[in-house]
């Protein structure tokens, strides 16, 4: 678990501090930073395994950028960008400075920290040896025990990445341009990603999810996965082995068979439900990721339901795990439960030199009040009480 995230020096950020949670939920203006933070932490992945360049980034969901340093007045043209997390018993730090617009080439590593319950394996005071462009904490990672906190929490750094779905790749007509285990970053793999869950897990689990479905879409009867034939379904999809299989309650298809794929049938809203399913549930799923824009589609209120789900998977998972995620849709927000201080929420500004400033929302009295008189947290931000909306 990710105690702290620090970062100085990133695009609009001058300096944030985010202290975390299990589910993070991060609200604000277009263009008030959300996704730089999400980027961020990407920097911080790629800097723990080692090398931070433009096919890195790209590889943990960053957007192509050929500038990374803020362009304000006042920043210094030469700023490092500074990345830092700290958990439990162990953290890391990575002073990097990135290539400008016409170096397209990797990032230069300054300094590095890599210390576990008081013992420091890498220090900033290490002299450097060698290629600059190479971390020497993941040089170090390879002489570690496997099962240390310190290369667990390093590996849990280096495997985050952004997740943004993406309605043709959810449906298997395009190829996913970030293909990785258990699910590509826009939705690649996802009827494999669940038959393994259903192996890997157990038949109860794919019952639950089942059940969670039926729960946020009455039309849902159950989910398969079925062994599709080339050629069979939609001509826009490739030839990959398996498909998702809807069964609706009402409709049968024009062959008469229960099952409508997900290449051609199935609404968005599902496929999008079973994608955040996959990444809470599968085993092999990173520990630590983010999902940008987890509104995708949905209707407000299904949307709400979702969230609920989410924190109930990703919090009663042994051991739990955590993701950062970007939103517009007010009614996400009533599907979390502030109260728990595992899932919170954060409000994204810039301020009035347009800097990035990121501040934890925490529910008080007056809030309570407000709520008892109706007054639901979508509503309080919608109407400007808690922050995060564009002036408009």
């Amino acid at each position: 678990m990710i105690r702290k995230f620090t970062i100085e020096s990133f695009k609009s950020i001058e300096s944030a501090q985010v202290d975390l949670g299990n589910v993070n939920v991060f609200i604000g203006a277009n263009g008030s930073g959300k996704s730089n933070l999400l980027e961020g932490f990407s920097v911080l992945a790629a800097a723990a395994s080692g090398r931070v360049d433009v096919e890195s980034l790209l590889r943990r969901g960053c957007r192509p950028s050929g500038l990374n340093r803020p362009l304000f007045p006042t920043s210094p043209v030469d700023a490092d960008t500074v990345v830092t997390a700290e958990g439990d018993h162990a953290s890391y730090s990575a002073s990097l400075s990135s290539p400008g617009r016409n170096r397209p080439t990797a990032w230069e590593f300054r300094k590095e920290k890599w210390c576990a319950n008081g013992q420091v394996i890498v220090g900033p005071e290490k002299a450097r040896r060698g290629d600059p462009q190479s971390g020497l904490a993941a040089l170090q990672l390879a002489d570690m025990p496997v099962r240390s906190d310190a290369a667990v929490f390093l590996r849990s750094l280096a495997a985050y990445a952004v997740y943004t779905p993406d309605t043709p790749v959810l449906r298997g007509w395009a190829q996913d341009p970030q293909v990785r285990e258990p699910v590509g970053l826009s939705g690649g793999r996802l009827a494999d990603a669940l038959f393994e869950s259903r192996n890997l897990i157990g038949e109860g689990a794919g019952r639950e999810l089942d059940a969670r479905l039926r729960s946020m879409l009455e039309w849902v009867d159950y989910t398969t996965i079925l062994d599709v034939a080339p050629g069979q379904g939609s001509l826009q999809a490739p030839a990959d082995r398996l498909d998702l299989g809807i069964v609706d309650r009402f409709l049968r298809t024009d062959k008469g068979g229960p099952y409508f794929l997900s290449r051609d049938e199935v609404s968005d809203g599902v496929l999008y439900i079973l994608f955040v399913a996959v990444l809470c549930l599968h085993p092999e799923a990173p520990q630590l990721l983010a999902v940008d824009n987890a509104d995708h589609g949905l209707n407000p209120l299904l949307a709400k339901r979702l969230v609920q789900a989410m924190c109930s998977w990703l919090i009663e998972r042994d051991p739990p795990r955590q993701i950062l995620m970007t939103t517009h849709n007010p009614l996400i927000l009533d599907g979390l439960a502030l109260e728990d201080d595992r899932i919170r929420l954060f409000i994204v500004d810039r301020d009035n030199r347009g800097t990035t400033q990121v501040r934890r929302f925490v529910v008080t009295n007056q809030h309570r009040d407000m709520a008892a008189k109706g007054w639901t947290l979508s509503r309080m931000w919608i109407n400007g009480l808690i922050g995060g909306v564009p002036n408009v």
